[in-house]
């Protein structure tokens, strides 16, 4: 198991870490409810296909926005150098932050000029918002042979295939075994016990609880009024003792300022003595995606499908499960063996994500982004 923390991120650069309290922060350039309000109002896009007269010239290289390491290395060995090797074009790396870079596309697609990018690996979220927006193009599915082995929350659930969702993470209760115990069929509703006053941490953004709780109480978040979730996490408040992202759930836990909490499951892979349990109504379950940009050259937009088909190979998807310690989503890729050891967990097959995944609806998701951000910080902070 290789994961380990990224490297220190410059300031202007935001990680997927800072969009899992992205509500919070200030000065974020680009909302994700404003990216899609103008869903209606998308401008054209070309799709990345083969031109009449067939395979098209290739560029000098291809530009792919990622994460620092171990992302960007990740993605080096993998399937830029199967790409490189199987065509002859380099594949260079920006690490500009997702909402930055998002920003800089959409400026330069309104101007009429060429983005800086040519491909975009980011969450999920900002992949449909680039969609609603009309700056990324829908690829060619006859470039991308390796899409029938994705599973089904490979590709958009309308069909389309402006992005495609290359792996998948779960939020788990990641605890202190040494000083906690907790029972073999486990609920959700065990975190609101007394005997934890004091001694959780919540994620300082709704998904995370809303979707365990509103499956607790039989609710739809899609199409059901959720003052009911509100109100029942508002009564987890004295157990509360931190609230934050990742790093600063890592950082409390060893500290033993807190005991249990939730998190992404690929952190408690990053410290000795964590484990990790999915409770048996299931976790919340989003994706990373590739999206690839309008206003490219045709030879570069025809490429740059072609790098994408090769990070969704089987192979490529390996190397993603077993560095990032994230589920990706060709079902022929291999599974390192604690990914296989814990389906509620890492849920890869159709089985495994009907079963534990309570996959966050990303369309209603950035349509109420505001209003569920609103009402959870409430209910979490009084």
């Amino acid at each position: 198991m290789t994961v380990r923390r990224p490297d220190p991120t410059p300031p202007a650069t935001f990680t997927r870490r800072d969009f899992l309290r992205l509500g919070t922060l200030a000065g974020v350039s680009v909302p994700v409810l404003s990216l899609v309000a103008a869903c209606g109002e998308t401008t054209p896009a070309t799709t990345a296909a083969a031109p009449a007269g067939g395979v098209p010239a290739k560029p000098d290289k291809i530009v792919v926005r990622t994460w620092g390491d171990p992302w960007r290395s990740t993605y080096a060995e993998g399937p830029a150098a199967t790409f490189t090797q199987k065509t002859g074009i380099p594949v260079e790396f920006d690490v500009t932050g997702f909402s930055e870079i998002q920003a800089k596309v959409q400026q330069a697609v309104a101007a009429g000029q060429r983005p800086p990018v040519d491909a975009v690996l980011t969450i999920e979220e900002r992949a449909f918002a680039a969609k609603a927006q009309g700056i990324s193009v829908p690829m060619d599915r006859s470039l991308l042979t390796n899409a029938s082995e994705l599973s089904s929350v490979g590709l958009p659930a309308d069909g389309s295939t402006n992005y495609v969702s290359v792996s998948t993470y779960s939020q788990p209760l990641v605890y202190a075994p040494d000083r906690v115990q907790l029972p073999e069929d486990l609920s959700w509703e065990e975190i609101w016990d007394p005997r934890y006053e004091g001694r959780l941490f919540v994620t300082d953004t709704p998904s995370s609880l809303m979707l365990p709780v509103a499956k607790m109480l039989g609710l739809d978040v899609t199409s059901d009024d959720l003052t009911p979730v509100w109100d029942k996490i508002a009564e987890l408040r004295p157990n509360i003792a931190a609230i934050g992202d990742e790093e600063e759930f890592l950082s409390g836990i060893e500290s033993g300022e807190f005991d249990i909490g939730i998190t992404l499951a690929a952190t408690a892979l990053e410290a000795e003595g964590l484990a990790w349990v999915t409770p048996r109504e299931g976790s919340t379950v989003s994706t990373e995606a590739f999206w690839i940009p309008t206003n490219l050259p045709e030879e570069t937009t025809y490429w740059t499908t072609v790098f994408v088909n090769e990070v969704i190979a089987a192979e490529n998807q390996s190397l993603i499960a077993a560095n990032l310690g994230e589920v990706p989503t060709n079902l022929g890729a291999e599974l390192p063996d604690f990914m296989k050891e814990d389906p509620a967990t890492f849920p890869f097959t159709e089985e495994d994500l009907e079963r534990y995944a309570l996959v966050f609806p990303v369309e209603v998701g950035a349509r109420n982004n505001d209003a569920w951000q609103a009402a959870y910080t409430a209910a979490i902070q009084g």
